[in-house]
């Protein structure tokens, strides 16, 4: 595939690739784990997260491949551009469902000089998409493309689903599996570019960490939201939506973006209405969208929603009419 085929920048977006944006425990690794198993699918889980584990070592972020990336053009795309190369020529050799995979061949490649890897990736995107059994379609859940997006959409022209959760689920859940906050507050690029303009500085390191991450959540959702603004052809994706009736929702979803539907993720979604915990998609749908009341006091809902409030949307992609 020459490379002008993978970095199609104009015209409508390409129906054989998707990807699915939110802020972390939105819900998109249930929607994406689900259209993941519709037929002629490769699903790619969180190919960018190549190293974010803030207890290691920080040079992989400082290389470009850290949480969070602000990405703007090819130039500064740097080894970016090349992963979702591979990503989206359908053939990525070494990450198929877990990003696991993916993570040591990433750290192997971040070793080489620039000058001799970025080809060297290029070429493997090109060569694998030419070799037999590509798959139809591929779909990506992200959570780390935030500030990528724009890019991302002009170099690729994927189909994007834009996923939304209640904020205090959101937030309560980011508490309860210690989800990192890396350096979203004090980036410096972030805060030129975003946290000045809006005017909403983060709590400081005494207020209650439940304060702390609901302005995370709200910057994330804010940006999010913008893209969306800005990209009305975007679906829109409630977890609560998914949650009241996942087959119809889902099957909704597929029709949408032009994915047929399996017994794979009939199986799938039976199969995961169950008790779980951690990051396993695993869960009782019906139970879901009031799962924060069991997780937060009174105070500390209050907590949140007074730095919620700060933000245009409140901490969602899109503010229902009453946001309780």
């Amino acid at each position: 595939m020459r490379e002008r085929e993978l970095t199609d920048s104009a015209g409508a977006s390409r129906s054989d690739r998707l990807v699915l944006v939110g802020a972390a425990r939105s819900g998109t690794s249930w929607l994406g784990h689900a259209l993941g198993r519709a037929r002629g699918v490769r699903f790619y889980y969180e190919p960018d997260n190549v190293d974010a584990d803030p207890s290691k070592d920080t040079a992989a972020g400082r290389r470009g491949f850290g949480p969070y990336p602000v990405i703007d053009s090819d130039r500064a795309a740097g080894q970016f551009a090349p992963l979702w190369d591979l990503v989206f020529s359908g053939r990525l050799p070494f990450a198929l469902r877990e990003r696991r995979r993916l993570r040591p061949a990433a750290q192997v490649a971040l070793r080489l000089p620039r000058s001799l890897r970025d080809p060297l990736v290029r070429a493997a995107a090109s060569l694998s998409a030419r070799r037999p059994g590509r798959a139809q379609s591929v779909v990506v859940k992200t959570i780390y493309a935030t500030f990528s997006l724009e890019w991302l959409v002009a170099r690729y022209r994927p189909q994007v689903i834009a996923m939304q959760r209640n904020p205090l689920n959101v937030v309560s859940s980011w508490r309860e599996l210690h989800i990192p906050l890396f350096d979203l507050a004090t980036r410096p690029i972030l805060r030129a570019r975003y946290i000045e303009p809006l005017g909403i500085e983060p709590p400081g390191g005494s207020a209650p960490e439940v304060a702390r991450i609901a302005w995370h959540v709200g910057l994330l959702t804010h940006v999010i939201s913008e893209a969306l603004d800005r990209h009305p052809e975007w679906i829109f994706v409630t977890h609560e939506d998914l949650c009241a009736d996942p087959a119809t929702t889902i099957r909704g979803v597929a029709e949408q973006v032009g994915l047929a539907w399996s017994d794979d993720i009939d199986r799938f979604l039976n199969n995961n209405n169950r008790h779980g915990e951690g990051l396993a998609p695993v869960r009782i749908a019906a139970e879901e969208p009031t799962k924060w009341r069991q997780r937060l006091t009174d105070v500390e809902v209050a907590q949140i929603e007074a730095v919620l409030e700060k933000f245009p949307t409140r901490g969602w992609v899109r503010p229902p009419v009453t946001a309780s």
